[in-house]
């Protein structure tokens, strides 16, 4: 039998918490109760192409070629393998879509032909464009990296919180049936056994790299792919309380990884084109100074110096060089955020009390009813749960829209989901 929170955790039998599931629970109880207990996600339909999850692939296909180095001995080989590797995962996508749905309109063809085309692109720049500077000075030590720890009192440093929940009850059930199948009574009422505490309450997540640096420090890294970035190129505040990077920083200290920080690397699904002359030479210039043309200054210099040197000597394109440097398109973002011994012990006790919460099995359960996280606002397009949750509130049937625009599954999206670098990854928002 399992004794210690580590054999659990090897046996794969924890609750395990995930920051997608903090965030859920803290922006509404009754959202995050439908989908973390209950296991209701909304119906999705499925698309010929995963942008995020080929293109974390991909990535993760290029730093595996080096790990354990400084400096790639060969980045045009590891760029395509990357290639590659986002092609392949994009091409077995589309074949079990049309496996699963039939043969794609023409219209979505043309769709994914156009982001498999912008997939390459994104990669060829990032790499031969990008990453040479960034990552100077960091060596990868390993790529896709899971972990689960457990979450322990910070004033007495023990394991106290176990779970009995429906669903820790089923899967150790299932377990004992399968490890132990010759002393497998045909009923064991493990809610009225005083020797079961329940399964190990633990937090766990993912990495997309490892990294290290030349003094020997380590780096938690996390690449984010968005059609627009967050923002945070001239401002970084919000990265300097965010709750996953010091929970993950904390956690692998707990595992012995002495992580000084989490670089949040974005980059946009666009890539930066060079802009083409004019029909008419214009004001002395032979290319334009649109601000609304997707470029950045590096290319745009480097084009017009060769194709208009004499505009560009006389300093004519200057205003619209220095505007691009300051106010331009940006295509990627590197953000290092430290996190010092005091932020992650702090960070483990609001965890702590957190998964307390959590798990309480007398915890109301009530909905944060609002005019932004409800029916959505700006960019956001509102809660799933909306129709379910207005008829609940109204004494009408709820529990067939739970049911008829649902999918009831027996665990946690994040059990089977693959990794993806596309910044809004959780079911509902």
């Amino acid at each position: 039998m399992l004794t210690t929170v580590n054999e659990y955790i090897e046996a794969g039998l924890t609750h395990s918490v995930h920051t997608s599931e903090r965030r859920s629970y803290r922006g509404c109880r009754r959202r995050w109760d439908w989908i973390s207990r209950q296991f209701y996600y909304p119906r999705i339909t499925p698309r010929p192409l995963e942008f995020g999850v080929a293109f974390h692939a991909a990535m993760e296909e290029y730093y595996k070629s080096y790990l354990g180095l400084f400096v790639n001995p060969s980045p045009e080989a590891s760029l395509a393998m990357a290639v590659a590797t986002f092609k392949r995962v994009t091409r077995e996508q589309r074949l079990n879509y049309v496996k699963l749905n039939g043969d794609i309109d023409p219209e979505m063809s043309a769709d994914y032909k156009d982001r498999v085309d912008l997939g390459v692109k994104m990669l060829n720049y990032y790499f031969t464009k990008v990453a040479p500077t960034q990552h100077a000075g960091l060596k990868p030590v390993k790529v896709e990296i899971k972990f689960e720890v457990p979450i322990l009192n910070p004033d007495t440093g023990e394991q106290d919180l176990w779970c009995k929940c429906d669903w820790c009850t089923r899967r150790y059930i299932n377990w004992l049936k399968v490890n132990y199948p010759q002393d497998w009574p045909d009923r064991i009422p493990l809610e009225d056994d005083d020797h079961w505490k329940g399964l190990p309450v633990t937090f766990g997540g993912r990495l997309d790299i490892l990294l290290e640096d030349s003094e020997g420090n380590y780096w938690i890294g996390d690449w984010k792919t968005a059609a627009r970035l967050s923002g945070l190129e001239t401002s970084d505040e919000y990265l300097w309380n965010d709750e996953q990077i010091t929970g993950y920083v904390a956690a692998l200290r707990l595992l012995g990884i002495r992580v000084v920080g989490f670089i949040y690397a974005e980059i946009k699904k666009a890539v930066p084109e060079e802009p083409e002359p004019m029909k008419v030479r214009r004001l002395g210039r032979l290319f334009s100074v649109n601000k609304q043309a997707n470029t950045n200054w590096e290319l745009y210099r480097d084009t017009v110096s060769q194709n208009d040197p004499e505009a560009f000597e006389q300093g004519l394109y200057d205003n619209h060089i220095e505007y691009l440097q300051q106010e331009g398109p940006v295509f990627h973002a590197w953000h290092p955020v430290f996190r010092n011994d005091e932020q992650c012990a702090n960070g483990l006790r609001h965890l702590y009390e957190e998964a307390k919460e959590m798990t309480r099995p007398t915890l109301p359960i009530y909905p944060n009813q609002g005019r932004f996280h409800c029916k959505g606002f700006g960019n956001f397009g509102g809660c799933a749960f909306w129709d379910a949750c207005l008829g609940k509130e109204r004494g009408e049937d709820y529990q067939y829209t739970l049911d008829t625009m649902f999918d009831k599954r027996d665990r946690h999206y994040w059990e089977e989901a693959e990794p993806s670098t596309d910044k809004y990854m959780e079911p509902v928002k």
